[in-house]
Parts: structure tokens; sequence; C-alpha cells
């Protein structure tokens, strides 16, 4: 019987506390600033709510894409990529996208948004 008591403390200590109980890790980012990017240094890699993909506004095809990337970090290999992505496109077709930016060995890589505006009062 005591064995039982015992348990059945437990159990309500654990009920008791578990919410109390955080999870998640406790990560101090650093802090920085933002670097000017120079406007020929860049190129704007979209995709649409179809999941067409776009080099500076030009229709690409995963191949031409690929091709294309390879070209661009032969003659700079200091080039900056910039993303965007519509909102309603599923994760796959943005993975995909960053797949082949991996595999130009593009490393410079922002992913656009669009800032939030505060709610209307």
């Amino acid at each position: 019987m005591p064995l039982v008591d015992l348990l059945l403390q437990l159990f309500i200590a654990v009920i008791i506390f578990f919410p109390v109980i955080e999870y998640g890790m406790n990560i101090n980012l650093p802090t920085g600033t933002t670097d000017t990017i120079k406007r020929e240094q860049t190129r704007t890699l979209s995709v649409d709510k179809q999941g067409r993909i776009y080099l500076n506004d030009t229709p690409k095809t995963f191949a031409q894409l690929r091709d294309d990337l390879r070209s661009i970090t032969h003659l700079n290999p200091s080039i900056t990529i910039l993303v965007k992505a519509d909102e309603a496109n599923n994760y796959g077709a943005v993975m995909q996208v960053l797949t082949e930016l991996h595999a130009a060995k593009i490393t410079r890589i922002a992913l656009m948004t669009q800032e939030d505006k505060p709610p209307a009062r």
C-alpha cells in the first residue's frame, strides 16, 4: 500500500510541476549589422504560387536554373541571391530552389519577406 501512495504522490507532483517547466533552448543570438548589397552583386530568384521559377524575372526550368547558377558563380563567386517565394507555396518548392543554390555552391542567400503591418486601431 505505501508504494501506491508514493506513486500517487509522484503522479500529482508531475501534474502540478509539468506546466511550470519550460521546454526549449535558451539561445542568445549574435548582434550585427546588415551589409549594404550592391545591385550588380545580386540576383533575384522568385517562386510564384504555381511553383514556377524566375531568375531576375526570367522564367526558368530547374535544368536552366542549375546551368545559370553555375555560370553566375563562376563569373562572380561572391554573388548574393535574394529568394522570394509566395506565401501560398508549399515548403517543397522553396526547398528545391534552396537545394539548387546549395549545389551551385552559393553561400550568400537572403530570404526576402514583407514587413509586418501593425494592426489598425
